[in-house]
């Protein structure tokens, strides 16, 4: 499978249909066994658009490696939360119904694609936003500087640092 790059956004409809990003649809074009998974977790998108193989080689690695009393809850929390899934011919996929009551989504809602390498995160755009906001206040200064490598060397070679420019604050011209 080629690698999955980038990002997109997209509409749920008023059939609870989501298409697949236009830049993304020839990886998934006459593609079998798609599947949907809800993740397990804080911070993680809502669905992921994978192909079985995908989950098939994760559960089987992850499986064997697990105690025998920790199997259970793997396999409830991998398998129990899947669904098959078709494109149809425009490169759409339904949201089943127990995935959109637990999420909350609407129809007409915002979603983000996001591609990671094999598979595509499929987020809720303002769940997306809020979690972006995050993690740029989260972000220190060092993130900020042109060229860390030169923070780097300097520190290496005992010199003070220079300083880190702040980042530019919403609405401010960089110009």
């Amino acid at each position: 499978m080629a690698r999955l790059r980038g990002n997109a956004e997209g509409t749920l409809d008023t059939k609870w249909r989501a298409a697949v990003p236009t830049k993304f649809r020839p990886i998934f074009a006459d593609q079998k066994d798609l599947v949907l998974w809800e993740p397990q977790g804080e911070n993680q998108p809502f669905l992921v658009l994978a192909l079985d193989d995908y989950f098939d080689d994760i559960y089987e690695r992850e499986y064997a490696a697990a105690e025998k009393s920790q199997r259970a809850d793997l396999t409830h929390d991998t398998l129990g939360h899947m669904e098959y899934t078709d494109l149809d011919t425009a490169s759409r996929f339904v949201l089943p119904e127990n995935f959109r009551l637990k999420a909350g989504f609407a129809k007409g809602e915002k979603l983000f694609f996001l591609a990671n390498r094999t598979y595509l995160e499929v987020w809720p755009m303002h769940q997306w936003q809020a979690r972006e906001a995050a993690r740029r206040q989260a972000r220190s200064l060092l993130d900020y500087t042109p060229d860390p490598v030169v923070r780097i060397d300097a520190a290496l070679r005992g010199e003070a640092p220079p300083a880190a420019s702040e980042p530019p604050s919403e609405g401010q011209n960089n110009a």
